[in-house]
């Protein structure tokens, strides 16, 4: 699987110094999946579609209007000081303005924290091209699950975001 390319983000916790992006070296790949099997570990019914998909597969997972996309708890991020999800996703129908969002939550945290968001006409357009993101999250002392979640925030029945080929890694300790 290849590592991923883009710049960091912003973290869900800020950082004092800027983050490499990851490469293979000291990263571990903890969950890689491009739906074609399944929804993988999303939870919730009626997610995973067959309109569009990243590169030459069938299938892909839906946001639409306000609707989320959650993981299951991933466990042992302590062994990693950082974690890296690299996705790739494809707009239709979203006006300018509307955008999508990645939380995250740690174990202990009841609700989760906006991480990053992408909005249509300065991040993204609604062009028939699939883009690209990573996001870069360093993991709190003491913590050892992680929960993530994508998140529509539009307000028309026919916003959507696809995603698809999503790519989670851990950074070992130096």
């Amino acid at each position: 699987t290849p590592a991923p390319v883009q710049p960091p983000s912003a973290p869900v916790a800020p950082t004092l110094a800027p983050i490499p992006a990851p490469t293979a070296a000291g990263w571990d790949t903890l969950y890689a999946d491009d739906f074609e099997l399944g929804q993988g570990n999303f939870t919730g019914t009626n997610k995973r579609f067959n309109v569009y998909s990243h590169d030459g597969g069938e299938w892909s997972l839906r946001l639409r209007k306000t609707s989320a996309l959650k993981t299951v708890w991933f466990t042992g991020m302590n062994d990693y000081t950082m974690v890296s999800l690299t996705f790739w996703f494809h707009g239709t129908g979203m006006e300018v303005g509307d955008t999508f969002a990645l939380n995250a939550r740690f174990n202990g945290e009841s609700t989760f924290t906006e991480v990053e968001e992408w909005q249509r006409g300065s991040d993204f357009d609604n062009n028939f091209e699939w883009y690209q993101k990573t996001v870069l999250m360093e993991v709190p002392a003491g913590k050892n699950k992680i929960q993530l979640q994508f998140k529509g925030k539009s307000d028309h029945r026919n916003d959507r975001i696809y995603i698809d080929t999503v790519l989670l890694q851990g950074k070992l300790p130096e």
